[in-house]
């Protein structure tokens, strides 16, 4: 008799996560170490990728998605190494930096950022589901979209490319169906990645500050329902469910894990 626990077995199947070296890719990896996949981490930080695989005991390479011809040779690469690809997670993104008002964000700020957050995941996606068609096993599609594809406070730039990513996911999804290919995309709420402890969360919303895309995120960071900041971990389970078993019947959603954000 199959055990709930084998729908959540991973063993046997191969992850490529992009993004890996830190924050919530690193938990993504991990969590789908910890279920049983081996895991090829990517990254521009080619140090930081090689710390996750290493503690996952996985793979690493250097990979920039936002370049078409090595995103190809990184799923054959893939392929050659670990010897198949099941699972692709798309988390490379870039942010800081990117943000803002309209009149401030520069012909090179908002064409680097969607070189990275649209462009490097629709070729990832190209390069994984020619892998996944040609071996005839289907597979999982993750992309990591964000709930500010839904409600705007970033800037036109990271939530304009977060919500071309959830849109591009119910394209591929219809697209992909026939081949048993799910793609789904995951949406991050408010996920603390780095050092130290995070900032309380629930309390009096603070003060305006006279910036509107700030004080959006601002006021519902402090009005966040489960009353404290997610961690990558919780994102990495995420991650889990939609790429194992429990999810053969899901394909083109958008799943926030964020602690109620949408709710306010």
């Amino acid at each position: 008799m199959q055990q709930a626990a084998d729908w959540i077995d991973l063993t046997g199947k191969v992850a490529h996560v992009t993004g890996g070296a830190k924050g919530i890719g690193r938990g993504i990896s991990r969590a789908l170490a910890m279920a049983g996949a081996k895991v090829m981490v990517s990254d521009v930080n080619l140090d930081g990728a090689k710390a996750t695989a290493e503690d996952i005991d996985g793979a690493a390479m250097f990979l920039d998605v936002s370049d078409r011809v090595a995103v190809d040779e990184a799923m054959a690469h893939t392929l050659s190494t670990l010897g198949r690809l099941d699972i692709l997670v798309n988390n490379a993104g870039v942010y800081q930096e990117f943000g803002g008002p309209v009149r401030d964000i520069t012909d090179d700020m908002w064409r680097t950022l969607w070189s990275v957050n649209v462009d490097g995941v629709f070729y990832c996606c190209r390069a994984a589901a020619d892998v996944m068609i040609k071996q005839g096993n289907g597979g999982r599609i993750i992309n990591v979209s964000s709930t500010q594809a839904v409600t705007p406070g970033v800037g036109v730039t990271y939530d304009g490319s977060k919500a071309a990513v959830a849109q591009m996911t119910k394209a591929l999804a219809l697209e992909l169906a026939a081949y048993n290919i799910n793609v789904n995309a995951l949406a991050p709420g408010p996920t603390w990645v780095n050092e130290g402890a995070p900032p309380a969360t629930n309390g009096a919303p603070p003060p305006p500050t006279g910036n509107p895309l700030g004080d959006t995120v601002a006021d519902r960071i402090a009005r966040l329902p489960k009353g404290h900041w997610g961690d990558p971990m919780e994102q990495g389970k995420a991650v889990v469910f939609l790429a194992s078993s429990m999810s053969d019947f899901v394909t083109g959603i958008y799943l926030p894990v964020d602690g109620g954000w949408l709710t306010l």
